[in-house]
């Protein structure tokens, strides 16, 4: 490989890692489903797979196509904020279910403490509430009812086990919760990647012009870096991510990921619409 072909090789990866390598609606999607280890390989082929056609498409000189239709460019924007701006309400309704499980749980802990300190202070309030919250609570206050019945000594080794089983277990039950089918991650990564009018004008327009500078023989080594790029980007990006996962066994963790993405999405909706 000559050293005119490598440096363009390398002009492509550094234009398309200034473009990547953000914190993005696509980008916090894959750190999500890298957490919760959720169809990670399928997910990075349909955004390592994207990219290599867009770049390919505005190398061989698309992006003119893109320029001359800025009402299909406006149209875009507008749906892609309205997708954003459901996946972030979607992230808000599961911070809200994750905080009424918590309340939920908390309850419970504190009934079980009051039965093991002596099984006559249980809260009849905190039982109450755990009935209105569905079968999982049901059975939670069926424990603390049967606890309840126990003599001391029963009473002290039924709890204990109890709590520490379900200390064990939180973490696996968050990052299961966080997983969805495969359907609808696939259709989520695809309107992240699809209806995102920047992919467009970068991939099309800006990576493809740079790359018709170097010339009909030159241009596609540019590509090949871009490309190069986009691989090692999402590669990586999803195996860290898988590797965070350790860190999401605690579901206050993954309070606050649903928060941040949030806020993340329905900002970037409020900034495709408004511009």
């Amino acid at each position: 490989m000559s050293s005119l072909v490598l440096s363009i090789l390398i002009a492509g990866f550094t234009s398309q890692a200034g473009i990547i390598v953000a914190v993005g609606a696509q980008n916090a999607f894959i750190i999500r489903q890298g957490i919760a280890r959720a169809y990670v390989p399928q997910i990075l082929t349909i955004c390592i797979g994207a990219d290599i056609v867009l770049i390919s498409l505005g190398t061989a000189g698309m992006g003119s196509m893109v320029s001359a239709h800025p009402g299909v460019l406006k149209a875009l924007t507008l749906v892609g904020a309205f997708v954003l701006l459901i996946y972030g309400f979607s992230a808000f309704k599961r911070v809200f279910e994750t905080c009424m499980r918590l309340k939920s749980r908390f309850r419970l802990r504190r009934a079980r403490a009051l039965a093991l300190a002596g099984g006559a202070g249980v809260d009849g309030r905190d039982l109450d509430d755990s009935h209105s919250r569905g079968d999982d609570a049901d059975a939670d206050s069926d424990v603390v009812n049967s606890m309840a019945t126990q003599s001391a000594s029963s009473l002290r080794g039924s709890a204990s086990a109890s709590i520490a089983g379900e200390v064990e277990s939180s973490g696996n039950e968050f990052q299961q919760g966080a997983q969805t089918t495969l359907k609808k991650s696939l259709v989520a990564c695809l309107g992240f990647t699809f209806l995102n009018p920047g992919v467009y004008l970068d991939s099309l327009v800006l990576l493809g012009g740079i790359a018709a500078s170097y010339g009909a023989g030159l241009k596609w080594s540019f590509a090949a870096g871009a490309m190069l790029c986009s691989v090692v980007w999402f590669v990586a990006l999803g195996f860290l991510s898988s590797k965070m996962s350790k860190l999401f066994k605690n579901e206050y963790a993954w309070l606050v990921l649903d928060i941040i993405i949030g806020i993340m999405m329905i900002f970037i909706a409020a900034h495709l619409a408004l511009r």
